[in-house]
């Protein structure tokens, strides 16, 4: 099989696979060209069981419901699955949603095996764009974070081993240069905010987190996996206040004062907030990756100011005055092509 598979579905559903190939960074050669069909085959091949598994569960079910009522001679397991497909149907067009987007979907080396065995075999009387609608829109009905699980499958599985076996491994990673090393993993976390997972792991010494959709291969060594309490204390903190967040070495507990609008923005501002470890008055204080107090609070403007450490309170500071220097730079330059003119 290698003609193209043209799938309608609903737009709620092709906006999630047309963003999840940015977000898991899905890119063709030229480093900017989202690759849909890599995220395409990547769920087909790596959802299609547990897709399998849901559609079965729920057939099951309506056979084992509908086989203990009264029924007309029918039979019940074309009833169930005029009920099933009813039921895909609805699910994937929520609020009756029109299948109004297009996917075209190529089959490659490895989703054309799994494509001819659903066109042989479960089917049973859809059609195969049908069959594919249901299995896109059940993984777009999912949380970012597993789908994230489902298309990077074979590396979250084999980081599990390591993990759960105590072992080092060797990993690839891109996110700009390809690099290739090795890593003691510590543990699988998501992100809070259920935007990504994170391997936590020890690779040249640092306690660092490696975003999974940036790993490209795994392979479990035999070596064991061995942590010093530091280290078991550092991804402790990294799994209670955000796994993305690296922390550096002698990281001290941080207290920022906020003003009545910048308290009302911690309570509004939740995606990568920090966990206080306590709150007196305008006092909050955390003992959190100072990476993360930086990143957050630069938004608070002259609503959240740090009191200590010195090297948090001056990272905010200079992020502020790099930008207003900028802002002055180029205000300067229209002002002078102005007096030009």
């Amino acid at each position: 099989m290698t003609e193209k598979i043209n799938i309608n579905v609903p737009k709620a559903t092709f906006d999630v696979l047309m963003k999840d190939a940015e977000s898991f960074e899905l890119y063709k050669t030229d480093g900017r060209t989202p690759n849909k069909n890599a995220l395409y085959t990547h769920i087909i091949v790596n959802y299609h069981e547990t897709f399998r598994a849901k559609e079965a569960e729920l057939f099951n079910y309506l056979k084992k419901t509908l086989s203990r009522s009264l029924l007309p001679a029918r039979d019940p397991d074309s009833l169930c699955l005029e009920i099933a497909s009813h039921v895909n149907k609805t699910k994937a067009s929520a609020g009756r949603d029109k299948f109004d987007c297009s996917l075209s979907v190529k089959p490659t080396r490895e989703s054309e095996p799994v494509i001819a065995y659903v066109e042989e075999y479960l089917l049973a009387g859809a059609t195969l764009s049908e069959y594919f609608r249901n299995l896109f829109s059940s993984y777009a009905s999912l949380p970012q974070d597993e789908r994230e699980k489902i298309v990077f499958k074979p590396q979250y599985d084999a980081i599990a081993k390591a993990v759960s076996e105590r072992k080092k491994a060797f990993i690839t990673t891109t996110g700009g240069n390809v690099k290739k090393f090795e890593i003691s993993p510590f543990a699988l976390s998501d992100a809070k905010e259920e935007l990504h997972v994170y391997v936590l792991a020890v690779a040249k010494g640092e306690c660092m987190p490696l975003r999974l959709s940036r790993i490209t291969s795994v392979n479990v060594l035999r070596d064991a996996a061995v942590f010093t309490d530091e280290q078991r204390r550092i991804f402790e903190k990294m799994l209670t206040y955000g796994p993305q967040f690296k922390y550096g070495k002698r990281e001290t507990e941080v207290k920022v004062r906020l003003t009545p609008i910048g308290a009302d923005l911690f309570k509004k501002l939740y995606v990568h907030r920090p966990v206080p470890t306590k709150i007196e008055d305008d006092c909050y204080y955390f003992e959190c990756s100072y990476t993360q107090i930086i990143q957050y609070f630069v938004r608070f403007g002259k609503d959240a100011y740090v009191e200590y450490p010195e090297k948090v309170r001056d990272a905010i500071f200079y992020f502020h005055k790099h930008a207003c220097n900028n802002y002055y730079a180029t205000k300067r330059r229209q002002n002078k092509k102005t007096d030009a003119v």
